[in-house]
């Protein structure tokens, strides 16, 4: 409260024009206080105090308490019956369930799909075709390849290199780079 205070002197200190509004505040506040609004007559008093009294008296309307009461009937059935649908199982009997299996409406036939690239853990999700490889993969083995030609990239001017790696042999390709950054 104290820091309200000072703020407000502080700034009466920077705006001197202030101080005369706020010699009129009690001039202000007597005039609020000396222009209160009239009493009710006591007959107005009697009058509020006769309905209050009537509208308590005459309680709740007997046809609120048979809508809820309807009401809460109809929620009791409502639950009985979705708990006895939930409660009740009936299961099946073997021979039934077997002559009910019918086989899928064939869309494609396996000749049809071509499987192009698919990830390896996703072979066994296949409804229908074969995965790109189905076989062991088996890599070019060093003695099986042969270099006949190796000529410089028209865009870098750099070679093709034939690397013999730890397991296989490898093609590196030099990257692309922009004339003039070599």
């Amino acid at each position: 409260m104290s820091a309200d205070r000072d703020n407000l002197e502080d700034w009466l200190g920077e705006n001197p024009q202030a101080n005369d509004d706020l010699a009129d505040l009690p001039h202000l506040r007597e005039l609020y206080q000396s222009a209160w609004p009239p009493e009710p007559e006591e007959s107005a008093w009697n009058d509020v105090y006769s309905r209050i009294h009537a509208s308590i008296g005459r309680g709740r309307s007997p046809r609120r308490w048979w809508i809820f009461a309807a009401g809460s009937v109809a929620a009791a059935v409502l639950a009985v019956l979705l708990a006895h649908s939930l409660w009740t199982t009936t299961v099946p009997e073997p021979a039934t369930a077997m002559q009910s299996i019918e086989e899928p409406f064939p869309v494609v036939e396996p000749d049809d799909v071509v499987i192009i690239c698919m990830d390896a853990r996703d072979v066994a999700a296949l409804v229908v075709g074969e995965p790109p490889v189905g076989d062991d993969l088996e890599f070019a083995r060093p003695e099986d390849i042969r270099v006949i030609r190796c000529e410089r990239c028209p865009f870098s001017g750099r070679f093709a290199r034939l690397e013999q790696g730890d397991e296989v042999p490898m093609f590196v390709a030099a990257a692309a780079v922009e004339p003039g950054n070599d």
